[in-house]
């Protein structure tokens, strides 16, 4: 049995890996978004295409995000699990496939055209990541909570995968479309290996004994949940909430930091090489997404605070203070802000902290949440407490705006 727990550990890691591989991956490839939109004529002046992709696609992941997060929390009894996970990860598939084909198409006679399609494929490949993410935690709620912690742990190498491939195409000179086609062929793989994951996790034994599959006229993955009244899911949601309110906190001040506030510091590095090419690959994306996983893997071994403590809030509420601290390091100089933390040591410190606590307290909080209700709740609980990071992800997104014009 311990053989098969491992396995589905494993699986639960790559299906939280690809939950936000869209994100990840759309968000990396900037160099390649900005080829595809540039004017070849403008002599490197930016377009107005390439100013509004950025704030776009922010906005048209988190809206759609959040709302099939929350729309899965409220209907997700009316669907079949395995139906959602499958057709969700499915689509995610094709949409990808189709970004990867017009990495090699030549769109500089249609770039209205195409930034619109890239808009659309970003909808729906958010929606549909939102689905799937829904449907993964109400499953991991159901396992012990170092599965959890599996799928969350997935979501943070996502980040570090992503942005271990930025720096080796940086490092070896690929051209802007021809690294974007790596990016994306790579994810198409991953989400084809996460599809035959979730098959193959289906369909053990201990999978089973967790979901009731062995059961299915009670409730199972190949059948409806029972329907829960209105008053039901409110009642589920006054037992979760503070945990609900805590992964709402963590997300906000962590989408309303990063990347917006942190792609606008600068090194004071002589080394141009360090300071033009590597400082924000290396130390914004790279190292947050480590720090971020490290800070996951931590809170599953350790476990504190403990459920119920006010010293978790505590935690949350107190990462307030980096928004701040990112706000007054090295920044354009013609800002207003002051700059007190200019060396590049103080924003590596404050990243490092930064995305340490972003891993640790969502982690707890994500595994902490379904465990306040009885088993035959933690489905929908586990479902409530992803539509609430997906909440924070839209408010910390859109907070991002007014972070990035005061800076």
């Amino acid at each position: 049995m311990k053989l098969w727990g491992r396995l589905v550990y494993f699986c639960f890691l790559l299906l939280g890996l690809g939950t936000l591989l869209p994100w990840n991956f759309f968000i990396t490839a900037q160099s390649y978004w900005d080829f595809k939109l540039e004017n070849k004529t403008a002599n490197g002046t930016r377009t107005h295409l390439q100013d509004l992709y950025t704030p776009m696609q922010v906005c048209l992941s988190q809206i759609p995000n959040f709302i099939f997060l929350f729309i899965n929390a409220l209907f997700s009894h009316k669907i079949p699990q395995r139906i959602r996970l499958l057709a969700s990860l499915t689509l995610m598939i094709l949409l990808f496939c189709i970004t990867t084909v017009f990495t090699q198409v030549d769109t500089s006679e249609w770039q209205i055209g195409f930034f619109a399609l890239t808009m659309t494929v970003i909808i729906l490949i958010n929606s549909a990541g939102a689905i799937f993410q829904g449907g993964l935690f109400g499953v991991a709620g159901m396992f012990p909570e170092k599965y959890i912690t599996a799928v969350v742990s997935g979501q943070a190498l996502g980040g570090v995968f992503a942005s271990g491939a930025r720096i080796v195409s940086l490092s070896v000179g690929a051209k802007d479309e021809n690294s974007a086609f790596i990016y994306f062929m790579i994810a198409v793989i991953v989400m084809i290996f996460t599809l035959l994951a979730y098959l193959f996790m289906s369909k053990t034994d201990f999978y089973k004994h967790y979901t009731n599959c062995q059961k299915p006229e009670k409730g199972s993955d190949d059948a409806p949940q029972a329907e829960r009244t209105f008053s039901e899911q409110v009642q589920i949601f006054k037992e979760i909430w503070p945990l609900g309110v805590s992964v709402w906190g963590v997300f906000a001040v962590t989408l309303g930091a990063f990347p917006a506030l942190c792609v606008k510091i600068i090194s004071t590095a002589e080394d141009e090489t360090w300071s033009q090419v590597y400082f924000q690959p290396v130390v914004t994306f790279l190292l947050f997404n480590v720090g971020d996983y490290i800070g996951r893997q931590v809170a599953g071994f350790m476990m504190w605070p403990w459920r119920g403590s006010w010293i978790l809030y505590l935690m949350v509420a107190l990462r307030v203070v980096f928004i701040p601290l990112f706000l007054l390091c090295n920044h354009d100089p013609n800002s207003s802000i002051p700059t007190l933390f200019a060396h590049d040591s103080w924003y590596i410190l404050f990243m490092l902290l930064f995305s340490l606590s972003n891993g640790y307290c969502s982690s707890l909080s994500m595994m902490y949440g379904p465990k306040l209700v009885t088993e035959d709740k933690a489905e929908v609980a586990s479902s409530m407490m992803a539509a609430m990071l997906g909440l924070g992800l839209l408010t910390g997104g859109l907070s991002s705006f007014a972070f990035a014009l005061i800076s």
